[in-house]
């Protein structure tokens, strides 16, 4: 039977320096462009990617970039899925046909709509003095979702870009979008691009092969949670967001 691991990989695998804890070794794990290093594991995260690694088929499945990605200094030689479930790889590193064609539509119906919102949020950040940085995330020349992140640690404007522009531009849409809000993440994606979607049409082409498949999902945010569900098992690392609102809750 084959095992097929959908990882997620920030907060989930390693994390920023900020967010590791202040004891014990660090293995370097992730780059900023310049070649720094900016992301790390920590012992236990690097016991869990070799336990999973010598017995399964590990698929990230993550809001980076394929330029993000390949900064990741970690041997993933299957599928990958990028943006939020927008790119599928296959294992050549070629895009999947049937799935960029499908989200080529997604994207096209929203870019009016995620160059709007990039140019409000532009304009109420200069004219707010807003430390926030923001941009639109594209693969393939398409568009798939927009993020702001705050800057040195002003998480306060971030939450006030929320507040006065993204959270009505939001209830004008009518539900079209959703917003994902973890620590200094804030994306806005289409409801046609998930996490999820790709992870259920990998999963369906390669149960087509008739070789049988136990997946397993791995993340640690509230947006994961669809595409864990989708698989057979569920794991979470623990004091993450995800724990915090499923096992970290108190039994009623």
């Amino acid at each position: 039977m084959r095992k097929l691991v959908f990882l997620d990989l920030d907060d989930t695998l390693f994390q920023s320096h900020r967010k590791c804890p202040p004891d014990g070794a660090l293995h370097p794990v992730a780059r900023l462009r310049d070649g720094s290093a900016h992301s790390f594991m920590t012992g236990k995260q690097r016991a869990f990617w070799e336990w999973l690694a010598a017995d399964a088929t590990l698929v990230p499945t993550t809001a980076r970039d394929l330029d993000a990605l390949r900064r990741v200094d970690l041997p993933f030689e299957s599928w990958s899925i990028l943006v939020y479930g927008g790119v599928l790889l296959d294992p050549s590193g070629s895009p999947d046909p049937e799935w960029l064609e499908r989200m080529r539509g997604v994207s096209n119906d929203a870019r009016r709509d995620l160059l709007d919102l990039l140019e409000q949020a532009q304009a109420s950040i200069q004219a707010n003095d807003l430390a926030v940085r923001v941009r639109l995330v594209s693969e393939f020349e398409l568009p798939f979702y927009f993020v702001a992140k705050y800057r040195d640690g002003r998480d306060e404007d971030l939450a006030q870009l929320d507040a006065e522009l993204i959270q009505p531009w939001l209830a004008a849409q009518g539900g079209a979008y959703r917003v994902h809000r973890n620590d200094n993440n804030l994306a806005v994606i289409p409801r046609g691009i998930g996490k999820e979607h790709a992870v259920r049409h990998l999963i369906d082409c390669l149960s087509h092969d008739g070789e049988a498949l136990l997946t397993i999902g791995v993340g640690d945010s509230l947006i994961d949670g669809a595409f864990i569900a989708a698989c057979d098992y569920c794991i979470t690392p623990r004091d993450t967001q995800l724990f915090a609102a499923t096992f970290g809750r108190p039994l009623l």
